[in-house]
Parts: C-alpha cells; structure tokens; sequence
C-alpha cells in the first residue's frame, strides 16, 4: 500500500467525500472559459457582417432633373433663339418704336415669358453703352409657348439721343439682348446714336407677347 492509500485509510468516510468532492468541482471551471469561446466570436461576426448592409442603405441616389415650366416646356435660352427688328408703332416725340423679334430656331419647342434684358453695345462681344432699357408694365406677361419656327415679339422704344441735355454722343452697333431668365445673350445689329452716360435711360422695352 503507497503513501496516498495509507493516508485515506485512516480518515473517516465524510471526510473522504469532501476531498473528493473537492477534486471534482476543481476540474469545472478548466471547461467554462472553452465553452464561453465559441459564443463571443459568434457574436463578433454577428456586429460587423451587419457594417456593410448599413454602408450600401446610405449611399445618396442620383439627383431629380431641374423642373421645367409650362407643362414640361423649358424655357427659351439664347443658343436656340434668333433675334431681329421689326417695325412698330413708328416714331412719336423723339422716340423711334419697333419690335424686338425673337424666334425658335432649334428642333425643339420652348417657354418665352416676361421681359428680356436690352443694352446698346459696340459690336457683338462689346461692353454695354449707356444704361439698360427700362420695363414698360402696361401690357401684361404672358407665357408664350414657341413651337420650331414660331416667334414672339416685344414693343421697343429708343429715345432720340440728341434730345437730352449732357448726352455724350457715341456709335452703337446694335443691341444685346438677354431672353427672360436667361445669363446668355444675343446680338442684333443696328447702326444707332447712343449716350455713354450711364444716367441717361434712352430704351424702354414690354414684356413679350405672340407674334
């Protein structure tokens, strides 16, 4: 008989079941930390497979076309507008009045509505003379649906240079004009007398109308 025989020999039988007892529930915890593994990891892979399914729900769409006007028509713009002179009420106290024409020449119909921007220039890429025409409100504005081809028409009046006190006498080229709503612009050419003073309001203009 070893040593470890002799010694559990002589203890009693409830003694004997403590230290065995004791030596079963020392070898319980070794297996707790190896079961715990497997559900941390599970849960990690859980977290970061839901990362991209967040990612892809916030990439931005692509944006919603600019709105057009008139039922879906977009406005008229100067790259697909040709402008010319066409006569008017005549002249009266100093004061020439025409029309200020201006017609689709693309495929493709567009809105024409409100007033244009006019300026007597020295040539089609000049610098403006004198100061811009002013808007005469007496006729209404109207939107005026310009099929290919079709025109609309603005009554124009270009006071007589010589008539105003101060006016320094110039050459114009013709006018720049600028479609209503629109940064681009046109040229129409016409040999006039304009006043550089910019104090000086020699043109007045109303808002287009059908033709």
């Amino acid at each position: 008989m070893n040593r470890v025989q002799r010694s559990l020999a002589f203890l009693s039988p409830l003694a004997l079941a403590a230290v065995l007892a004791g030596c079963g529930s020392g070898a319980q915890p070794a297996a707790s930390p190896s079961s715990a593994s497997p559900s941390a990891s599970s849960s990690a892979s859980s977290s970061s497979s839901g990362t991209p399914t967040g990612s892809d729900s916030a990439t931005p769409g692509t944006g919603s076309p600019a709105p057009s006007t008139a039922g879906g028509v977009a406005r008229c713009v100067s790259n697909q507008l040709q402008g010319s002179l066409q006569p008017g009420a005549g002249g009266a106290a100093g004061t020439v009045y025409q029309k200020i024409a201006l017609k689709n020449v693309s495929q493709s119909p567009c809105l024409l509505e409100g007033f244009a921007g006019v300026s007597l220039t020295n040539g089609p890429t000049g610098a403006p003379i004198g100061a811009p025409a002013d808007r005469d409100t007496s006729v209404p504005v109207v939107p005026i649906v310009l099929q290919p081809g079709q025109s609309g028409a603005a009554d124009f009046g270009l006071h007589q240079a010589g008539n105003y006190t101060g006016c320094t006498m110039v050459d114009a080229a013709g006018y720049r004009v600028y479609p209503p709503e629109d940064y681009g612009s046109l040229f129409i050419p016409a040999q006039v007398m304009a006043c550089s003073n910019s104090d000086i309001h020699l043109l007045t203009l109303r808002a287009f109308q059908p033709s």
